[in-house]
């Protein structure tokens, strides 16, 4: 008995799990797709009577990841109005269909959805503020009903909100934080570019952490960064190919950032001789210092064209 009922359990559990139900058609080729790019190309040109006539009289928009329930949807007038203002504010709009993907347009059999066709589309929103210089490029997704007479009546929108979290605070000025002429930090920079001066190797890394992150123009972006030896051994194969006639400081500053990680900034004028021939160059230098608790520190980043130095 207990395997004849393990058996039409399963029986059971497989007939449930087969059932398909189909409730109409997609396409990958339908002439509603062909109406939302038709909407992507009259917003791109600010053509107002192009909205006109492909948005439908009763056209509704709402945002898919709005929380406010009273906020109303937004008409065919908003929306034209909404796309004049982008054009007048920003810079570079740009809407289409994102590179890796493609529109989808569903006919349901639902009678509610009746005589309209559904446009599923992933694209990319491109824009720069005008006044912030903000980059609100980002993907999003969009839900589009087509009428039988070929007009958009409905859109719900889902997009990425992070670029424009900032849009209200670059609209005025405000503070992140202080800035200091002098500050211990800054005495422990200077200590590091006079010991790399005078090749003082005693000196030269007693106030780095053992786990410093090193990195800079040197690398690529993609690289990980690199550890203490590694700036042990590329200053002394520095030292091995040039020798340092002074490293006078132009800049110096400490950076204490409300939102971020604190640092020392730099500046030097680096003068040196090429030992395989004797030629003297003199070159800028950036260094950003970041440093712990303990005043070690614990991010050092150089930023200089090495290609000065072989020329």
């Amino acid at each position: 008995m207990k395997i004849k009922l393990t058996i039409l359990t399963f029986l059971i559990t497989f007939i449930s799990v087969g059932q398909k139900k189909k409730n109409g058609n997609m396409y990958i080729d339908h002439p509603a797709i062909k109406v939302i790019e038709n909407l992507h190309e009259a917003m791109n040109s600010n053509d107002a009577d192009a909205l006109n006539k492909i948005l439908s009289d009763n056209f509704r928009g709402i945002w898919g990841d709005q929380f406010n329930k009273d906020i109303e949807p937004q008409t065919k007038a908003g929306l034209i109005q909404t796309v004049q203002s982008i054009h007048e504010n920003n810079r570079y709009f740009n809407v289409n269909k994102s590179a890796n993907s493609y529109p989808d347009a569903v006919e349901y059999k639902d009678e509610n959805f009746a005589g309209v066709t559904w446009v599923y589309s992933w694209e990319i929103w491109s824009m720069v503020g005008g006044t912030t210089g903000i980059d609100y490029t980002n993907p999003r997704h969009v839900q589009y009903v087509v009428n039988k007479d070929n007009q958009v009546a409905f859109a719900r929108v889902y997009r990425n909100q992070a670029p424009y979290t900032d849009t209200n605070k670059s609209q005025r000025m405000m503070e992140d934080g202080k800035i200091f002429s002098h500050h211990p930090n800054i005495n422990t920079v200077r200590k590091f570019a006079e010991a790399l001066e005078r090749n003082d190797k005693v000196n030269l890394l007693t106030d780095f952490h053992e786990n410093v992150m090193v990195n800079g123009t040197f690398n690529d972006w993609d690289n990980d960064p690199l550890n203490l030896e590694d700036l042990k051994n590329g200053i002394q194969n520095f030292h091995d190919n040039f020798e340092i006639n002074s490293c006078d400081n132009m800049n110096i500053r400490y950076f204490e950032v409300d939102s971020g990680m604190n640092f020392v900034q730099s500046w030097w004028r680096v003068d040196v001789k090429r030992k395989s021939d004797g030629k003297n160059i003199v070159f800028p230098v950036m260094f950003n210092h970041g440093f712990d608790d303990e005043g070690k520190i614990v991010r050092h980043i150089e930023a200089y064209d090495s290609q000065k130095l072989y020329q």
